[in-house]
C-alpha cells in the first residue's frame, strides 16, 4: 500500500477512535452556560449573543434536522463530537507533512521504518491531543469552540499543503495536480466561513504569512523577517477591523446617507455598496488576470472568497427580520448589524494605551468631596447607534422616534405643536453620545491594571493589589490618583499581566493539558484549588503543600488528573528536535502557538475574578503546541538510531513509549470528561419552570438562570406558558419590545411604557431617580408636579399626612428654640413652618417647605442664626414628617413615571422619577385565586388588602430600566399572572418585596404572594409538593454519572432548599414529614456522589438552618464574625440530631467527619507558608466551623446520653485541630513574622491575627477553651476573605462578558 493511502486510512482510523470517544462521552443534553443558548439559535435558526455564529446555527440545523425535539441537543453536541474528531484528523495529516518533511530533509525515504515512525507520531500526537483537558471538554458539549478549533487545524494543515505542492514545483516536479494557488483560495474561503463560527480562527494568519516568506524567499533576512511580521500583523487587523466590521460599516454609511440625506428608500445605499463592491472586485480581479499581476490576482481572489464565506452572516439578518423569539440585539438590517458585530455592549479594554484603576480622567480635579468631572471638552464621543424609526420633528429638531407610524401619529395628535413625521434612521444615543467615552490624564503603556469603574470595580482594586504586589504605602514615588492613593508603578503593572494574566490565566490551563489537574474547583490564587498537579511529590508539595494528605476534594476529585509532565517533556523534546532539524517550521508552530495562547492574554487584558475558567478560549494554543508531542515521538525514533540500528524495530520503540502519553491522558482524563448521563442543566430549567404557575413570569438573571430555560422552551416545547425574562437583558430596549410580544403560549408583559420612552439613551429610562420631598423642592420644579407628587402620597395616607403635620409642629417648636431670628420677618417665618393648616395639606406642605428654604436663605444672608446643630436638626425632621406619609400606590406611582409631563429638566437634560420610595401595591383577590398565585382556600385573614414595600434612598438613588420594566410588570399585572423570581435578591426590587415579607419560596423560584401565613419566607406545603414530587433531579445517585464543580454550584442549592424545607416541617410539628425530606435529598444526592463542596463564603444566613442564626454571626475581641463555609451537609446532622434520628445524623457525621479530617491533616503537614496563607485557611475556618456546630447540636441533643463512637472522635478531631493544628500555624507565622523583622504589621503577622481571629472567635463561640495565644502581642486584623456574592446573586452563576450590564 502506497504512502497517500497508508496516511489517508490511518487519519481516518484515528478519527474514527476520536468520533468514538466524543460520541461516547457526550452531555446527553444541553450543559450550562451558553450551550443552550446555541442549541436554541442553531435548532430554529435564531439570533443569539454577539457577535453570532451564523454557520455554527446553520450547521447545527442541518445536524438536528430530523431529531425528535428531546434529542436535538444530543445531535448538536454530537456536531461538536464530530468537529472536535475532525480537528484530530486534520492534526494527524499536519502532523504527518511536518514530519515528513524532517524525514526527506535527513535524506530518507517514506517506507520502512520512517513510515512507521511517522504515523505512529502523528497518531500519538493527535491521540494526546484528543483527550487532553481543555479540547475534551469542548468536544462534548453544544458549544462554537470544538467547531472552531476545526477551522484553525482545516486551515493550518491548508497552507501545509500549500508549502508542500511549492516545494514540489521548486523541486521540478512536473505533476499535472500540483495547483499550490488553490489552497490559499481555500484558506480564505474557510478563514472568511471561521469568522461565522468564532474569530479564534483567524489567529494562524501570521503564520500563514511566515509559511509563505520560508517558501518564496530562498535567503531569510532579518528585514524579511520583520516586515513580514508587520504585514502578517496588518492582515490579521484588516479582517478583525476592516472585513469583520467595516464592510458593513461601510454599507451601513451608505445607507443611512441614502436614506437620511438624499431621502432614497431604505435598503438603497447597501444594494449600491454592495453592487459597487462586487463590481469593484470582478473589475480588479478582470485587470490583474489579463495584466498578468499575479500577486494582485491571488490576493483579489483571496479577499473574494473570504467575503464569501462571511457571507454566512446574511442568516443574522434574514433570521433577525423573521423576529424569533431569540432575537438578541435585533440586527434585522445592516445599520444595527454593525453594532452587533462590534460588541459594543460588552465594552473594551485598552491593550497598548491607557489608565490604572485610580487614574485621574481629563477635566477632573479632586474637590472636598472627591473627584469631580468639571470638564468634558477632551473626552471621546460614543458611536452613534442608529434605529430605523418614525421621527417626529418640529422645525427641524427630532423630538420623538417610534416603532411603528401608528404610534407616531397619535403622539402628534395627543400633543401640540407643528410636527411631522418622516421614516429614518434615527440616532438614538445623539443625547448622550458626544463626550461620553472617559480619557485620562494619567496614563500608562501596556495597561493592565485598568477597571476602576463599574460593578466589581471594588474587588478588582483589591485584586489588583493582591496580584501586583501593590501597597500604597511602601513609599513607592508614583503620582497620587483620583482615589488619594499613590498610581501603580510600572513595575507593579508588568507583575500582574505575568503573575495573573500570564501565569495564572493562562499557563496554569496550559499545564492542566500536559502536565495534570488538581481539582476541578475553580482557583482564585490559592493553593488548595484548580491548580495544575504534575503527580511527582516534590515538584507538587513545594507549590501545593501536603499531596500524600491531599483534602478529600482534591483526592476524590475525578478531575485530579496526573500525567507526571510526560506529555509535557514529550512535547518540549519534540520541540527542541524540530528547531533543530526544521527551524524554519518550528518558527512558524511557535508563531501559531503564541498568536492563539499569549497574544489572547494580551488582548483580552482580563481583569481578576473571572465567573468561570477560561482554559477554552486557549485550545488553539494547545493544539499547536501538543504537535510537538508527535515530533517528540519521530525525536525518540531519531535518537535511537545510535542504538537500534534496524528502523522497524525503532519505530516499535519509539511508538511503544509515545503511546505511553495517550493512554495515560485518555486514562485519567476519562472520569472528569465523561459526561453521559448528566443531564444537570435541563433538570435545573425543568425544575425552574415548574416552580412557576401557569401563564407565570420569571425573572432571570444570568446565564444559568435562563440559557437552560430557553433551550428547554424553545427546543423541547415543555412549559412555554411561563414568560422567562432576563434581567440582564431588560436593560436594552430591543429586548423590552420582544418581552411585549405574545410568544408561544406565553401572553406579553404588560409594559405601558411606549416604545418611544423604553428607546434607550432617549427614552429617559435608562435610570429613574428616587427624589425626597426636600430635593424636589430643590429642583425648582413646577407648581403642578410638586403638587402630583403630593396628591398621590395624600391619596394613600390621608390621616397620615395629618398626624406626620401635627408631629412636624410639635418637634419644630422645639428645634425653633435654637433657632435664633434677628428680623421680626424671620421670627413670623418660624411661626409660619410650625403651623400646619392641615384641611389642605397639598398646600400646607408647599408652604412648609418653601418657607424652609426661606429660612436657610435667610440664615446665609445672616439673618438667622442655628445653635445646637439645629439646622441639622431640621432637615432630620422634615425627613421623618415625610416618611410617616410617603407610600404612594403602586400603579399610580408607575404611571406618574411613564407621564413624559413628570420628567424633571436640568442642563437640557431630561429625568424620570418615582414619586415616593414607598409604594403600596394593592391586592386584587379574585385575580390572584383564578392565576393560582393564591389558593381558593386561603383565608380571608391570611391575606393582605396591599402590600408595603419600600426602597433605601441613601443605598438606593435611582433604578436601571431593566428593574423600572420590571416594576411596571408586576404594577400593571393586578396579579393576572404569577410573578417569580430565580433570586429573592437578585434586583433591588425583590429585596424590597422580599424585605416586606411577600416574596415566598417555592423551591428553585420565588414567587411574589400576598399570603401572610407563617413562614414568612416559605410556601412549605407548595415547596414540599414541587422538591418531592414535581422536581427531577438526574441520576446524581450513579457513581458513572459526572456532577461537577458548576453542576455542584446548584447541588448546594438543592440540598439547601430540602434543609430550609425540612426545618420549617419541623418547626410546624410535622417531624415525620421533616425526616421524609432530607432523606430524599441524601438519596438523589448521597455524599459519595455529589461531593459537598463549593466556592468558600460567608455563611448565608438565607441558606442556612434558623437554629444557625446565634452561630452564623456573633461578636469576638470587638469584630463582628461570620463564619466560612463550603458546603451544607454539615447542617443536615444538624437537623438529623433535632429530629431525634441520631443514628442518620452520626452515620453522615461520620463521612463528614473523615472528609473534614483530610483538610486537618493537609494543614498539619504541609509547610507553614503553605498552610498559614489566608486564602488556604479559609477552608480550614470553614471545616472548624462545620465541626463546631456538629458538635455543639450532638452535646446539645445528647444531654445526659451515652457518648458514641462519633461524638468521642468528633472531640477528638477538635482537640487535634486546636491542641496541635493550629499551634504550629500560629508558632510558624510568628517565627516567620520574627524573621522578617515586622513589628505589630507585615505580612505573616496579619496572617496570624486573621487566623486567630476566626479560630478564637469559632472557639470562644462554641465554649472551647480559647485558643493558643502565642507570645506576639498583635492586634487581630480584618477579614481577609473575598465575598463572591459581591459579584454573583446567591445561587446563581453569571458570565459577566456575556450578559449585559
Amino acid at each position: 500500500m502506497t504512502y497517500s493511502k497508508w496516511n489517508s486510512y490511518l487519519g481516518w482510523l484515528i478519527f474514527a477512535i476520536a468520533s468514538a470517544v466524543y460520541l461516547m462521552t457526550i452531555e446527553s443534553t444541553a450543559s450550562l452556560w451558553d450551550c443552550g443558548e446555541y442549541i436554541t439559535a442553531a435548532y430554529k435558526l435564531e439570533v443569539g449573543h454577539p457577535p453570532g455564529a451564523p454557520l455554527f446555527m446553520v450547521l447545527g440545523r442541518l445536524f438536528s434536522f430530523f431529531a425528535a425535539p428531546e434529542n436535538v441537543a444530543v445531535y448538536i453536541n454530537a456536531l461538536s463530537a464530530i468537529s472536535s474528531s475532525l480537528t484530530i484528523l486534520f492534526m494527524f495529516w499536519s502532523l504527518t507533512l511536518l514530519i515528513k518533511k524532517i524525514v526527506l530533509k535527513q535524506g530518507g525515504d517514506l517506507s520502512g521504518g520512517s513510515q512507521i515512525a511517522i504515523f505512529s507520531a502523528a497518531a500519538v500526537g493527535s491521540l494526546a491531543y484528543t483527550f487532553s483537558d481543555s479540547f475534551w471538554f469542548s468536544a462534548v458539549e453544544g458549544e462554537v469552540y470544538a467547531m472552531a478549533s476545526l477551522f484553525t487545524a482545516v486551515i493550518f494543515w491548508a497552507i501545509l499543503k500549500w508549502d508542500e505542492e511549492m516545494e514540489a514545483i521548486q523541486h521540478g516536479s512536473k505533476l499535472s495536480d500540483l495547483r499550490p494557488n488553490r489552497w490559499l483560495l481555500l484558506i480564505f474561503f474557510m478563514l472568511g466561513l471561521a469568522i461565522g463560527v468564532h474569530l479564534l480562527g483567524i489567529l494562524v494568519v501570521p503564520a500563514i504569512g511566515y509559511m509563505i516568506y520560508f517558501r518564496t524567499q530562498e535567503e531569510v533576512s532579518l528585514k524579511g523577517l520583520v516586515l513580514t511580521g508587520v504585514i502578517s500583523i496588518v492582515a490579521l487587523g484588516f479582517i478583525q477591523e476592516a472585513v469583520i466590521p467595516g464592510t458593513i460599516a461601510m454599507a451601513s454609511s451608505f445607507e443611512i446617507s441614502f436614506v437620511n440625506s438624499l431621502g432614497l428608500p431604505f435598503y438603497s445605499g447597501t444594494i449600491f455598496f454592495f453592487v459597487a463592491l462586487i463590481a469593484a472586485c470582478l473589475y480588479v480581479v478582470r485587470y490583474a488576470h489579463r495584466g498578468g499581476k499575479t500577486i494582485l490576482y491571488n490576493a483579489m481572489m483571496g479577499l473574494v472568497m473570504l467575503l464569501i464565506g462571511y457571507g454566512s452572516f446574511a442568516v443574522i439578518v434574514i433570521r433577525s427580520n423573521a423576529n424569533t423569539p431569540l432575537d438578541e440585539n435585533d440586527p434585522e438590517n445592516l445599520v444595527t448589524l454593525h453594532s452587533y458585530l462590534k460588541r459594543e455592549q460588552y465594552g473594551s479594554a485598552p491593550i497598548l494605551f491607557g489608565p490604572y484603576w485610580n487614574s485621574f480622567r481629563n477635566g477632573e480635579e479632586m474637590t472636598e468631596d472627591g473627584p469631580k468631572i468639571l470638564d468634558r471638552s477632551s473626552w471621546k464621543d460614543l458611536s452613534a447607534y442608529f434605529l430605523r424609526r418614525f421621527v417626529v420633528t418640529e422645525n427641524d429638531v427630532e423630538v420623538k422616534a417610534f416603532a411603528s407610524e401608528t404610534e407616531a401619529e397619535s403622539w402628534v395628535k395627543a400633543n401640540k405643536g407643528a410636527y411631522s413625521i418622516e421614516e429614518k434612521y434615527y440616532e438614538s444615543n445623539a443625547s448622550i453620545r458626544e463626550g461620553a467615552v472617559a480619557t485620562y490624564a494619567q496614563t500608562t503603556f501596556f495597561p493592565r491594571m485598568y477597571n476602576g469603574e463599574g460593578s466589581g470595580a471594588a474587588l478588582h482594586r483589591q485584586l489588583y493589589a493582591k496580584w501586583s504586589g501593590y501597597n500604597e504605602n511602601d513609599g513607592t514615588s508614583t503620582e497620587i490618583g483620583r482615589d488619594g492613593k499613590r498610581l501603580p508603578s510600572f513595575g507593579e503593572n508588568l507583575t500582574y499581566f505575568f503573575r495573573y494574566q500570564v501565569n495564572f490565566m493562562y499557563m496554569r490551563y496550559f499545564m492542566w493539558n500536559f502536565s495534570g489537574r488538581q481539582n476541578d474547583l475553580q482557583g482564585h490564587g490559592d493553593n488548595m484549588h484548580g491548580n495544575w498537579l504534575s503527580g511527582i511529590s516534590f515538584l507538587d508539595e513545594a507549590r501545593l503543600g501536603s499531596q500524600e494528605h491531599a483534602p478529600y476534594y482534591t483526592q476524590e476529585n475525578p478531575a485530579r488528573n496526573t500525567y507526571f509532565m510526560l506529555p509535557l517533556i514529550l512535547a518540549l523534546l519534540g520541540l527542541v528536535f524540530h528547531y533543530r532539524k526544521m527551524p524554519k517550521d518550528a518558527f512558524i508552530l511557535t508563531l501559531a502557538f503564541l498568536f492563539t495562547g499569549l497574544a489572547i492574554v494580551v488582548y483580552l487584558n482580563q481583569k481578576p475574578y473571572e465567573p468561570r475558567e477560561r482554559d477554552y478560549a486557549y485550545a488553539g494554543s494547545f493544539y499547536f503546541f501538543a504537535m510537538w508531542i508527535g515530533i517528540g515521538v519521530y525525536a525518540i525514533f531519531d535518537l535511537l538510531k545510535k542504538y537500534l540500528k534496524e528502523s522497524k524495530v525503532r519505530a516499535g520503540v519509539a511508538t511503544v513509549l509515545g503511546l505511553i502519553v495517550p493512554v495515560m491522558m485518555g486514562s485519567q482524563n476519562w472520569d472528569d470528561h465523561d459526561r453521559s448521563g448528566k443531564t444537570s442543566a435541563r433538570d435545573l430549567a425543568h425544575n425552574y419552570l415548574e416552580s412557576c404557575g401557569k401563564n407565570g413570569i420569571l425573572f432571570t438573571n444570568g446565564d444559568n438562570d435562563t440559557f437552560p430555560l430557553w433551550y428547554l422552551q424553545e427546543v423541547e416545547g415543555k412549559r412555554t406558558d411561563v414568560r422567562v425574562c432576563n434581567l440582564s437583558l431588560m436593560g436594552t430596549d430591543w429586548y423590552t419590545n420582544q418581552m411585549k410580544l405574545k410568544t408561544y403560549a406565553s401572553d406579553p408583559l404588560p409594559i405601558k411604557f411606549r416604545e418611544d420612552q423604553i428607546l434607550m439613551y432617549a427614552g429617559n429610562t435608562d435610570q429613574v431617580y428616587f427624589m425626597p420631598l426636600l430635593q424636589l423642592f430643590s429642583q425648582n420644579l413646577s407648581d403642578t408636579i410638586i403638587k402630583k407628587v403630593l396628591d398621590l402620597r395624600l391619596k394613600h395616607n390621608p390621616s397620615e399626612a395629618k398626624m406626620a403635620a401635627g408631629y412636624f409642629d410639635q418637634r419644630a417648636q422645639v428645634i425653633f428654640a435654637d433657632v435664633v431670628a434677628k428680623t421680626p420677618e424671620v421670627e413670623l417665618l418660624k411661626t409660619q413652618i410650625a403651623s400646619t393648616d392641615s384641611t389642605n395639606m397639598i398646600a400646607a406642605t408647599v408652604d412648609k417647605y418653601q418657607k424652609v428654604f426661606q429660612l436657610f436663605e435667610a440664615a446665609r444672608n445672616n439673618q438667622v442664626e442655628f445653635k445646637n446643630n439645629s439646622g441639622q436638626d431640621l432637615q432630620e425632621l422634615l425627613e421623618q414628617f415625610e416618611r410617616i406619609w410617603s407610600a404612594v400606590d403602586f400603579t399610580d406611582a408607575m404611571a406618574f413615571v411613564r407621564d413624559d409631563a413628570n420628567m424633571i429638566t436640568d442642563e437640557q437634560n431630561k429625568f424620570s422619577f418615582f414619586p415616593s420610595s414607598k409604594f403600596a401595591l394593592k391586592v386584587n383577590r379574585q385575580n390572584a385565586v383564578a392565576s393560582g398565585v393564591l389558593s381558593s382556600k386561603t383565608k380571608a385573614a391570611n391575606i393582605a388588602d396591599e402590600i408595603i414595600f419600600e426602597f433605601d434612598p441613601e443605598r438606593t438613588q435611582a433604578l436601571p430600566r431593566d428593574e423600572v420594566m420590571m416594576m411596571d410588570v408586576v404594577a400593571n399585572n393586578d396579579w393576572k399572572r404569577g410573578i417569580y423570581f430565580s433570586s429573592n435578591r437578585g434586583s433591588s426590587f425583590s429585596i424590597a418585596l422580599l424585605s416586606a415579607g411577600y416574596i415566598k419560596q417555592v423551591g428553585m423560584a420565588y414567587a411574589l404572594t400576598p399570603a401572610k401565613k407563617e413562614p414568612a419566607l416559605m410556601d412549605v406545603d407548595q415547596m414540599e409538593k414541587n422538591m418531592l414530587e414535581t422536581y427531577i433531579f438526574g441520576d446524581m445517585a450513579n457513581p458513572n454519572v459526572l456532577t461537577d464543580y458548576y453542576a455542584r454550584r446548584h447541588t448546594i442549592q438543592y440540598r439547601a432548599n430540602f434543609l430550609l424545607l425540612a426545618e420549617q416541617l419541623f418547626a410546624l410539628g410535622r417531624k415525620n414529614e421533616a425526616v421524609k425530606v432530607l432523606d430524599r435529598a441524601m438519596q438523589i444526592m448521597p455524599e459519595e456522589t455529589v461531593m459537598d463542596y463549593g466556592d468558600i463564603n460567608p455563611v448565608d444566613p438565607f441558606n442556612s438552618l434558623n437554629y444557625n442564626k446565634p452561630h452564623n454571626q456573633f461578636l469576638f475581641q470587638g469584630q463582628d464574625i461570620r463564619p466560612l463555609n463550603a458546603g451544607i451537609l454539615h447542617e443536615f446532622v444538624q437537623l438529623y440530631y433535632e429530629l431525634g434520628q441520631n443514628k442518620k445524623a452520626e452515620a453522615l457525621g461520620q463521612k463528614l467527619l473523615d472528609n473534614y479530617k483530610t483538610v486537618i491533616a493537609y494543614f498539619e503537614h504541609s509547610d507553614v507558608e503553605i498552610a498559614g496563607n489566608e486564602e488556604n485557611a479559609e477552608d480550614l475556618i470553614a471545616v472548624a466551623d462545620a465541626l463546631l456546630k456538629m458538635r455543639t447540636t450532638a452535646k446539645e441533643q445528647m444531654s445526659g446520653m451515652k457518648s458514641t463512637s462519633f461524638s468521642r472522635e468528633l472531640d477528638r478531631t477538635v482537640q487535634v485541630l486546636y491542641k496541635k493544628v493550629l499551634p504550629r500555624i500560629y508558632s510558624g507565622l510568628d517565627a516567620l513574622a520574627s524573621e522578617n523583622g515586622e513589628a505589630g504589621d507585615g505580612l505573616y503577622t496579619n496572617r496570624l491575627a486573621n487566623l486567630q481571629l476566626y479560630m478564637g472567635g469559632l472557639a470562644e463561640h462554641h465554649g472551647l477553651v480559647k485558643a493558643p495565644v502565642v507570645s506576639r502581642n498583635t492586634l487581630p486584623s480584618e477579614p481577609t476573605n473575598i465575598d463572591v456574592n459581591s459579584l454573583t446573586t446567591p445561587g446563581q452563576s453569571t458570565d459577566t462578558n456575556r450578559m449585559m450590564q
